[in-house]
């Protein structure tokens, strides 16, 4: 572009201007001898006056060519009109090539824009977008989301070349390896924790509320670590943790419609009860008419509405029932066969009651009894006092039976004594007792003898009034 321009200084100016001048004279003069030509000559004749050419041109020639020539005027400005033209021309060419620069640098450049605070993704697709790589290096922030820029190395506005890699600096969030001090939740209402949650980036320390009937809403209800094996002083930030506030009781719309369950099944009622969460209660009774695990009746009438966890009260049969009888007013034969029941009747002694009297009942009167409960009862009849009978005769092995079935089995703690005694008896034969056939107190013992030598003599102490030795001591063996 120098060397074009260096041309244009005003010498060779000049010579290209006289140059481009003598062309157009010759050119014009070439046309006006064809005029001439092709003219009649009685029109050259009355041709207007001819105008004078300037001193500086050339004389014309003397031939017939040259009279038909008419004279040319040069326009003074036209020297300054090409010059202009000229000019402008190198001028535009040169604001052409600034375009052509401006619109390249343009294509191949982009403004980069602020993505400090922004999330990388954001980022991403702006660079994709514009032919930009990303190089994205992570750090811990309390003061940026996690996956948001915190810096950028080319600053916004600046103009970036496409290809070019660009560094963000992205949040990772908080440290989560950041052991934190946990407040006393139970004096902070709902929303003072969500607050200090929020401002301590305690992600992982869930608020849930839930509801409950003891507790007012916004109050709280416990903490919990998921590691059981965390301590609340060793809490950090990575740790899971939930706490607990309250929503209040939970009020449900009443909008299910009882049904009329009187003769169902409890299976039915009790499948409806689950369905729409009703808290149901159930109450058992005899019934003559209504059979054994049909509904009898219900709480709440049928076609009224209710809500969920509503309670309910169904009462349902246990069929036909047997009402237990005062044993004491009947006979221990009555007892033995009243109908329905299976009674086991028997007989004990009683220091206060007196013979046939009713001691026990193991079911209390008046309890109805039903098909599916057991009717099996013991009654008990008074024998009255204790009468200890006569055991003489009897054998030693005999009396551990015979006092327990005739005393201690019947509810007399009847007991005795065994003393061995010299008797013409079999040995081991009851020889005597301290009492017999008589009456004695519930707690009794009763000393009896029994013979140790049967086949023996009569004792020699016995026969000689006294004089010989005694026979050996008795000895006594309670039983």
């Amino acid at each position: 572009m120098s060397d074009f321009l260096s041309r244009f200084n005003k010498d060779n100016y000049d010579k290209l201007q006289d140059e481009k001048q003598e062309k157009e004279i010759k050119s014009e003069t070439d046309n006006a001898e064809k005029v001439e030509e092709s003219a009649p000559t009685d029109e050259i004749a009355s041709s207007s006056e001819v105008t004078p050419v300037k001193a500086s041109q050339s004389p014309a020639p003397s031939s017939r060519r040259s009279e038909a020539v008419e004279e040319l005027e040069i326009d003074p400005e036209y020297q300054k009109k090409k010059r202009r033209r000229i000019i402008y021309s190198i001028i535009g060419a040169i604001a052409a090539l600034l375009l052509i620069f401006v619109i390249y640098y343009q294509v191949v450049h982009v403004t980069m824009e602020d993505f400090v605070g922004d999330s990388v993704q954001e980022a991403r697709s702006w660079a994709n977008e514009n032919g930009i790589e990303i190089e994205v290096k992570h750090e811990t922030s309390m003061e940026h989301e996690a996956n948001h820029v915190i810096t950028q190395s080319v600053p916004a506005g600046k103009k970036v070349r496409k290809g070019k890699t660009i560094q963000l600096v992205s949040s990772s969030g908080p440290d989560p390896e950041e052991q934190i001090e946990l407040p006393e939740f139970k004096e902070l209402s709902q929303y003072e924790a969500e607050t200090w949650i929020a401002d301590n980036k305690v992600e992982n320390l869930q608020l849930i509320s839930e509801y409950s009937d003891d507790i007012e809403q916004g109050e709280f209800i416990r903490f919990e670590i998921r590691d059981s094996a965390i301590d609340e002083s060793e809490y950090r930030r990575k740790d899971r943790a939930i706490v607990y506030y309250s929503r209040g009781k939970e009020v449900f719309e009443k909008n299910i419609t009882v049904p009329n369950f009187t003769g169902k099944t409890m299976d039915e009622v009790e499948q409806w009860a689950k369905t729409n969460e009703i808290d149901l209660k159930v109450e058992e009774e005899d019934s003559n008419n209504v059979e054994a695990g049909l509904v009898i009746s219900q709480s709440v009438s049928p076609d009224e509405k209710v809500a969920k966890r509503d309670e309910m009260e169904v009462v349902v049969s246990l069929g036909k029932a047997v009402v237990v009888p005062n044993f004491g007013e009947l006979t221990m034969e009555e007892a033995s066969s009243y109908p329905g029941l299976s009674p086991i009747v028997k007989q004990k002694f009683h220091a206060s009651v007196s013979y046939g009297g009713l001691i026990s009942q193991s079911i209390e009167a008046g309890t109805k009894l039903t098909d599916q409960e057991e009717t099996n009862l013991t009654v008990v009849y008074s024998e009255g006092q204790p009468y200890l009978r006569d055991y003489r005769g009897q054998l030693e092995g005999d009396l551990p039976r015979l006092f327990y079935e005739d005393y201690q089995s019947r509810g007399a703690n009847i007991r005795y004594k065994v003393k061995y005694v010299s008797a013409p008896e079999v040995k081991g034969t009851v020889v005597s007792m301290s009492k017999f056939n008589e009456f004695v107190p519930m707690t009794y013992t009763v000393v009896i003898g029994v013979s140790n030598n049967t086949n023996a003599p009569a004792s020699p102490w016995e026969n000689d009034g006294g004089t010989s030795e005694p026979p050996p001591e008795e000895v006594e063996v309670d039983k």
